[in-house]
């Protein structure tokens, strides 16, 4: 019998990909904040006791959190899916972000990089799993990818929405990103559990692309008339890109921009 994964998470841009990506070959149960998924559980943030009951219901072989929400509830929501997963023959996939480095943008980071957040994101991110990997150690994996795009996602949405309303659009120049491509996080999901890897993986475009310049790539491709931009430029150029130091994932799951644009048209015509 597959492996059944409980997806905490699983409305989500990210949670969606990875659902896809493992539905074939894995039990998939997902999870939402505000509804209840079809096959699924009803699980808000804020409720680590419901979490419990799903918990000791469903005897998970792995879990996966894409959760969102309150800062301290997700601390203390995971503290207990820690507890409940420390010593069992069981993993977690807790997907992190590129923001656990944004305390020192002069490179991109690898996973040899210890986190050196400053905003109030990455602590969070940081400290979570610094927590997560105390209590699980060898159990636990942490995806950290950079910024998150797919053709129907928030972003995408924002700039198709500034463009219909002539509302001033927001964007930043002077920062080198690399980017990541949703379905590529589940991709990613699939391979390391199906190959039952540990530890950090960092997920994004081996390349990296100015974000402004990216926006304007993302309109040209998908045919959406520019936005009027507003540009705060940083200078000189800083660096938020997470690149793979891991010889353990296959160049076949590895995208460059250019790949990431080509993706996202594609999927503009189906």
């Amino acid at each position: 019998m597959s492996n059944k994964v409980l997806l905490i998470g699983g409305s989500g841009l990210v949670g969606k990909a990875i659902a896809a990506a493992l539905q074939k070959d894995y039990q998939v149960i997902s999870t939402a904040g505000h509804h209840e998924p079809e096959n699924g559980h009803c699980l808000p943030v804020e409720n680590p006791e419901r979490l419990l009951e799903i918990l000791e219901q469903e005897n998970p072989d792995i879990v996966i959190s894409s959760i969102r929400g309150n800062f301290q509830a997700q601390i203390y929501f995971h503290a207990e899916l820690a507890h409940w997963l420390a010593g069992k023959d069981k993993r977690l996939l807790y997907v992190s972000t590129v923001n656990v480095f944004d305390g020192d943008l002069s490179r991109p980071r690898t996973e040899k990089d210890s986190p050196s957040p400053e905003s109030d994101y990455g602590i969070f991110k940081r400290d979570c799993e610094t927590m997560l990997g105390e209590s699980l150690g060898n159990q636990l994996i942490i995806f950290r990818p950079s910024t998150v795009w797919d053709f129907d996602c928030p972003r995408v949405y924002q700039l198709k929405s500034h463009s219909c309303s002539e509302e001033l659009h927001h964007t930043h120049s002077g920062i080198m990103v690399n980017v990541t491509y949703a379905k590529q996080i589940g991709t990613y999901a699939k391979y390391v559990l199906d190959n039952n890897l540990r530890g950090v993986f960092h997920i994004g475009t081996t390349d990296t692309v100015d974000y402004f310049t990216f926006e304007k790539m993302i309109c040209e491709a998908l045919d959406i008339k520019p936005p009027k931009f507003d540009v705060k430029e940083t200078r000189p150029a800083v660096i938020q890109a997470v690149i793979s130091a891991r010889k353990d994932i296959p160049d076949d799951l590895q995208m460059t921009v250019e790949q990431v644009l080509t993706a996202l048209k594609q999927q503009k015509w189906h």
